[in-house]
């Protein structure tokens, strides 16, 4: 009724004040959004980054910047994949690759561990440019780290640390460095520099965590966990390795009670599955035992403790045959995991060119049940050497138990060659 009562230009101021909220408000909206998104970066926070730059592509889909803005947010997210996609969208709005394109897809190859084509041309930019060294150290570090290349990864970490000391992805990856490399203490020392700079940082904390159950340190690991707790109360990977903090540090009862809830709402939860099996080992029911090992190793059949365990317990009822079955098997996967960690640790970092030793690893992985991350690894060794045969001939094999007959005669080719 009051529209009626409005001049004809009095209609029109307040259709043009309607037609600009509409136009302005999305804007607003979408460069909040963007605010967030460079704010979460600025602090290496990629994953609460993602989610705003999504809003934003709602307003801006055509904005070839903001694809590549979560282009990065992905890789330094580990998203490679969506990188990718977000990088090939920027592309296509851009009418083809141009210079911040090809930068941006040095880094997702980079920090993928896909270096012939793109390291020295990294390092050259990371020379040129005070600004973007950072950002081209990340995708390097994050790329040695994924092929054991530690030594390189080591000296590029340190060279951003001389230049920002107090560098919290930096300090991160440093630590990542060190336990790659064994040395849990370092690698929770720098976890816990990182802490505090910036408490916010679950994953750090979640590794540091890692850190101090391999090192025994469970009283400290217990303050985080139950951090953790009080934010996820029924997240059964916090449930599980709390209750294991409390057996190790004989609060026995608190153990069972926090073991037994989670398996009521989880029940095939394989962690969980193993502490509840390794406490009642603690009181002295084998039996009660067996019975959460045998399902926990059949959902964790790579954990060697969750093997040794049930071994223990088969040994321990007298059932001599099948702890001898039993201990042979998780003695086998017991030297696979020495054999993988001597390779991360030492073989690959000392020789990184090595194709027989990235075939090697793809080996291993398959006979871990990795078969994506085998698969990488072969191709890597053909990356280094097109006619590694023995390389060729393990894809052929793969490929065909895969029911790719075409790959598979591809490489069962070159393999005869």
């Amino acid at each position: 009724m009051r529209l009626h009562r409005l001049t004809r230009p009095g209609l029109m101021r307040l259709l043009i004040v309607l037609l600009i909220s509409a136009l302005v408000t999305p804007q607003a909206w979408a460069w909040y959004h963007l605010w967030t998104a460079q704010q979460a970066l600025a602090q290496y926070h990629p994953e609460e980054a993602r989610e705003p730059l999504i809003k934003c592509q709602r307003v801006w889909r055509n904005r070839p910047s903001i694809h590549l803005l979560a282009a990065r947010a992905a890789w330094q997210d580990g998203d490679l994949l969506t990188a990718l996609d977000q990088l090939r969208i920027a592309q296509r709005l851009s009418n083809g690759a141009n210079d911040e394109t090809a930068f941006e897809w040095a880094l997702i190859q980079a920090a993928g561990g896909n270096f012939p084509e793109v390291e020295e041309y990294l390092q050259k930019r990371a020379d040129q440019s005070a600004e973007l060294a950072p950002l081209v150290w990340e995708a390097l570090i994050e790329g040695y780290l994924r092929v054991y290349r530690n030594p390189d990864a080591m000296a590029c970490v340190t060279l951003w640390l001389r230049k920002q000391p107090e560098n919290i992805r930096a300090l991160e990856l440093r630590g990542k460095i060190f336990v790659n490399g064994k040395g849990l203490v370092r690698g929770a020392d720098d976890y816990r520099k990182v802490l505090a700079l910036d408490p916010t940082r679950k994953r750090t904390r979640w590794n540091l965590i890692t850190c101090l159950l391999n090192l025994g340190s469970y009283d400290e690991a217990i303050e985080h966990l139950e951090l953790f707790a009080r934010e996820s109360p029924d997240n059964p990977d916090v449930q599980a390795r709390l209750a294991r903090c409390y057996l190790m540090t004989q609060r026995t009862m608190q153990a069972q009670q926090l073991l037994d809830a989670a398996l009521e709402k989880n029940p095939n939860h394989g962690f969980c599955l193993r502490i509840r099996g390794q406490l009642a080992l603690a009181q002295k029911d084998p039996e009660q035992a067996e019975q959460y090992l045998r399902r926990a190793a059949g959902l964790l059949p790579e954990d060697y403790q969750t093997q040794w365990l049930l071994f223990e317990a088969l040994r321990q009822q007298g059932k001599l045959e099948e702890a001898k079955l039993q201990q042979a098997k998780a003695d086998e996967l017991k030297d696979r995991i020495e054999r993988i960690g001597e390779l991360q640790s030492r073989k690959l970092a000392e020789q990184p060119l090595d194709p027989a030793l990235h075939y090697e690893m793809g080996l291993l992985m398959w006979q871990s049940g990795q078969l994506d991350a085998g698969e990488q690894w072969m191709l890597r060794a053909l990356t280094l050497n097109p006619d590694h045969q023995l390389t060729h001939a393990a894809l052929a094999e793969h490929y065909e138990r895969q029911g790719n007959k075409a790959l598979a005669e591809q490489h069962r080719k070159r393999a005869n060659q």
